[in-house]
């Protein structure tokens, strides 16, 4: 027998869409994307882990898959890889956890948008 599709799942919507392994922290900050190319464009960060972030950006050079460093400034670039380009906005994880002498990151994220 053939159960319909629905009820196969059957967790709610909101927990399937949020299966990070950790809080992102809301921001508003202005950073630099590197691509593999060399290319760098400005993004708007919305939101950051230790383990990834999420871009807004005018860019359409963002490939799921892409290889990329981002940064605050020169010296705090983080290589990343793309996971999910959705419009104009853009899922990245960090390929190693934000470094403890990466103090913009972290300051970034204990001053963030949500207190």
């Amino acid at each position: 027998m053939n159960a319909p599709i629905g009820r196969l799942y059957t967790a709610r919507q909101d927990t399937l869409d949020d299966r990070r392994r950790e809080r992102r922290h809301a921001t508003h900050f202005e950073a630099v994307l590197e691509t593999s190319q060399g290319r760098r464009t400005s993004v708007l960060l919305a939101d950051i882990s230790h383990h990834g972030c999420c871009v807004q950006t005018d860019s359409d050079e963002l490939r799921q898959g892409a290889f990329v460093s981002i940064g605050l400034c020169e010296d705090s670039m983080l290589p990343a890889i793309v996971r999910w380009v959705r419009g104009q906005a853009a899922g990245m994880e960090f390929l190693r956890a934000v470094p403890a002498d990466q103090t913009a990151w972290l300051d970034l994220m204990d001053l963030g948008l949500d207190g």
